[in-house]
Formats: C-alpha cells, structure tokens, sequence
C-alpha cells in the first residue's frame, strides 16, 4: 500500500465516524422525542381516566336526583288527586 491509499483511508474512516457520530446523535434526539411523547400520552390518559370517572359519578348523582324528584313529584300529584 502507498502512503496515498493509506491517506485516503483514514479520510475515508474519518467521514465515517463523523457520519456515525451524527447518527447516534439524531438516535438520541428521536429517543427523547419518543420518551417525550410517550410521558404527554400517559398524562393525557390519566387525565382522561380522571374524567371518565367524574362523568360517572355525575351521571350517579343525576340518576339519584332524578328518582328522587320523581318520587316526590308522584307524591304531589297523587296528594292533588285525592284531595280535589
């Protein structure tokens, strides 16, 4: 080998490490992306958990509301029919 062919070797070894070195450093930025990513989705399915609870529960409060003013609307009504 002449001293031209190993000189452009070490070019050539050279650009590839460089090369890799910005591969790895775009790995890193997309894994932080991701990691990013994946931590706003489980806060936005905790929050979404969070509110499908609280729309049970409402719905539980509004079913018991609604059985109790129609108990007492019934209660009402049937006093009005038999007093009139």
């Amino acid at each position: 080998m002449s001293l031209d062919e190993i000189h452009d070797l070490r070019e050539k070894f050279g650009s590839m490490s460089e090369r890799l070195a910005r591969m790895e450093e775009r790995q890193v930025t997309l894994i932080g992306m991701v990691e990013r990513s994946l931590s706003s989705f489980g806060d936005l399915s905790n929050r979404v958990t969070s509110l499908e609870h609280l729309k049970t529960k409402m719905l539980l409060v509004a079913g018991s509301i609604g059985a109790i003013v129609s108990v007492v609307w019934d209660a009402i009504r049937s006093r009005l029919t038999q007093g009139g």
